[in-house]
């Protein structure tokens, strides 16, 4: 499964409305902790393809989205549920394990 792109524009539908929990990345492409943490993100989003919603940002290009997640740091990942983020994000990844600990608390 691929990342779903997310914008602004279409955060609304992407996120808010998914039928599914759906966690967002928010980073940028010159981010180094972001590029570390990329292909264990790709490869929990074929993992758990059915049963979550893998989504990316860039921080840059959405401003406005990063002020309105409150966003300090990035990679800041953020796990949505019907339309509400859940409690706890996921700030500057480090591993796959801490990665997939925070995918699976969420799907409890």
């Amino acid at each position: 499964m691929s990342i779903v792109p997310v914008t602004e524009a279409t955060f609304e539908e992407i996120v808010l409305k998914a039928d599914k929990p759906v966690i967002l990345a928010i980073g940028a492409p010159w981010c180094i902790d972001c590029r570390r943490a990329q292909p264990f993100y790709q490869a929990l989003s074929s993992q758990y393809e059915g049963r979550m919603i893998f989504a990316y940002a860039d921080s840059d290009e959405n401003p406005s989205l990063k002020a309105k997640l409150e966003v300090q740091h990035i990679p800041t990942m953020v796990i949505f549920r019907d339309g509400k983020p859940l409690e706890g994000r996921l700030v500057e990844v480090k591993t796959p394990g801490e990665l997939k600990a925070f995918v699976d608390a969420a799907l409890l």
